[in-house]
């Protein structure tokens, strides 16, 4: 499984509009953060979240296809840039018959796009025109809601043979959904997972439970870690590591940082932290790692 990392910052992004902070004036390239998404290239072509950045995202990364979409939440962050995957389906239509490029336009159900029902109901809303027949044509996309509720440990959702179950989170009252990415490795029969944890203020046990008794081996956990003083309704860094130390991946990644501190600044912080999470520091001893994530980071499972 190989995932990009294509937006690592908070809901303004880095730098912040109008602001001439440290960070903010930063020349180096991991301070600039586009908001949170993700893009799984193998095995399976799959985006999560459509941030407002999206299409500069699937420029720079090279996306030219989608098998699917996955939502965590309804905040203009992580949805407003959906209408651009509009290109995705209408050239990958499901259902449609490649040899009449007009079946495109007007058959097939487009790119499946799995969210929880708080999520569905909020895209149906502020992408009303898409679930309307209107004129015919290549000018919105076609969305394939589908529920991820019906998805569990004994039922995942299976695309191009891998393994995605979502995970509850919230965030402050919003329902919000992690996702669990597994595959089976060819040599050595063995499960390895890629947690991605954005946008939550707290866990509940099952889910916790969930990624332990399912993920086979975690060798990435990307978490929410907004800054170092709490928050109402997301993971600061301490609530970050707390849940690193409970769920041992071989590595954790901050994201959805604010221009606060530096990535170095965040590097320091959770340097001098790690005596208090013996579980982290004994994983680090040993090869693993706890970091900020940035833009543009490539991970394997």
């Amino acid at each position: 499984m190989k995932m990009i990392l294509m937006g690592t910052g908070t809901s303004h992004g880095v730098p912040v509009i109008g602001c001439g902070c440290a960070v903010c004036r930063s020349t180096d390239p991991r301070d600039t953060r586009f908001r949170c998404s993700a893009y799984i290239a193998s095995p399976a072509r799959i985006v999560i979240d459509t941030g407002p950045e999206f299409r500069l995202q699937a420029i720079r990364y090279g996306i030219t296809g989608l098998d699917a979409v996955l939502l965590t939440h309804s905040h203009a962050d992580h949805l407003h840039g959906l209408d651009d995957i509009r290109i995705f389906s209408h050239t990958q239509s499901s259902d449609a018959n490649p040899a009449n490029p007009r079946s495109l336009e007007t058959e097939g159900k487009g790119i499946p796009i799995y969210a929880n029902p708080a999520c569905i109901r909020d895209v149906r809303f502020r992408f009303d025109y898409v679930f309307k027949d209107v004129q015919l044509g290549g000018g919105k996309p076609k969305l394939d809601m589908k529920d991820n509720s019906a998805f569990t440990p004994g039922s995942p959702l299976v695309i191009q043979g891998l393994e995605i179950l979502p995970v509850p989170l919230l965030h402050g009252s919003l329902d919000d959904s992690g996702y669990l990415l597994t595959e089976t490795c060819h040599q050595d029969g063995r499960r390895h997972s890629i947690a991605y944890l954005t946008d939550l203020s707290s866990i509940p046990e099952e889910s916790v439970n969930l990624i332990k008794e399912n993920a086979g081996i975690l060798n990435h956990l990307i978490v929410d870690a907004i800054r170092i003083k709490p928050h109402s309704t997301h993971f600061c860094f301490n609530d970050a590591l707390a849940l690193a130390e409970k769920l041992q991946a071989k590595h954790t990644w901050f994201i959805h940082l604010t221009h606060d501190l530096s990535h170095v600044q965040v590097e320091g912080f959770i340097a001098s932290s790690l005596r208090n999470y013996p579980a982290l520091l004994r994983i680090v001893r040993e090869g693993g790692s706890v970091a900020p994530a940035y833009d543009g980071l490539v991970l394997e499972a």
